[in-house]
């Protein structure tokens, strides 16, 4: 087409059709100028459509992260729910029988107690999209705040559990129950030829009862069984509302991939 316009141009210049000529080589000009404005306009689709993609693959991995996160969060919201229970098991059980010894499985309940989880801080997508700085890429503004509140308070509950744990659980507690049992192996985890290892000794556990014995360790134990008792009752209600705030992200994110809870199920 430019091509048929400059020997256009060169015959009405020959003929000295000056008007003319002016008109055609506008006509190149726009021709041009309409080439430039449509490569323009691709490059910026492309763009557009490459940034589409990478956002799609974020919201897609976050949810993946979260939906991983809330499972081990339900394991271990059974588990601390399962030390609260047993916790006060022992406190009725003393409070009626005014000692140990006639406990049930106090062995086995102590074992329980020195089980302790960390919260699961599974940010990896999160982390990615702010260390790339390419948050940007998630247009929707009220969703991109949704999801950095999500994993602030993520991030805060990890930092509230670890302390938790550190400062007040392996200080203070677990001593207290690792003094007064016998560590129990389970089954599932003894090689061949290990049963040894996964039966209690009747003298030590007649050790154990004496020290529960006395005054100052029931004290101290007592007082044990209650602080795990605030401390667990503390971190369920951070597992419940990460999980409650996990479930409504997921949503938001489902809503702007165009995702109903149907086609959701299905991929799971």
């Amino acid at each position: 087409m430019i091509q048929i316009y400059r020997k256009l141009r060169q015959q009405l210049l020959t003929e000295n059709k000056f008007q003319k000529y002016l008109m055609y080589a506008f006509g190149e000009i726009f021709l041009v100028v309409i080439g430039i404005l449509l490569a323009l306009q691709f490059n910026n689709w492309s763009i557009e459509n490459a940034n589409k993609v990478k956002e799609e693959w974020y919201l897609i991995n976050m949810v993946e992260d979260i939906e991983y996160q809330r499972d081990i969060l339900k394991e271990m919201k059974e588990h601390y729910e399962n030390c609260v229970k047993t916790s006060e098991s022992i406190l009725k059980s003393y409070k009626k029988e005014k000692n140990f010894r006639n406990i049930d499985s106090l062995n086995e309940k102590l074992n329980l107690l020195m089980e302790v989880d960390n919260f699961p801080n599974i940010n990896n997508t999160y982390q990615e999209l702010i260390s790339s700085g390419q948050q940007a890429l998630i247009k929707n503004k009220e969703l991109s705040v949704s999801i950095i509140d999500y994993y602030l308070f993520s991030e805060d509950n990890y930092i509230d559990i670890k302390n938790n744990n550190d400062n007040v659980y392996y200080r203070e507690l677990h001593p207290m129950f690792y003094d007064l049992a016998q560590i129990v192996i389970l089954e599932d985890e003894l090689y061949d030829d290990k049963e040894h290892l996964f039966e209690t000794d009747d003298e030590i556990e007649t050790i154990l009862e004496k020290k529960l014995e006395n005054e100052e360790t029931k004290i101290k134990f007592l007082n044990a069984l209650k602080s795990l008792i605030l401390i667990n009752q503390l971190q369920l209600e951070m597992i419940d509302e990460t999980i409650k705030k996990g479930r409504i992200l997921v949503q938001k994110i489902d809503e702007e991939l165009g995702l109903t809870p149907e086609m959701d199920n299905q991929t799971e």
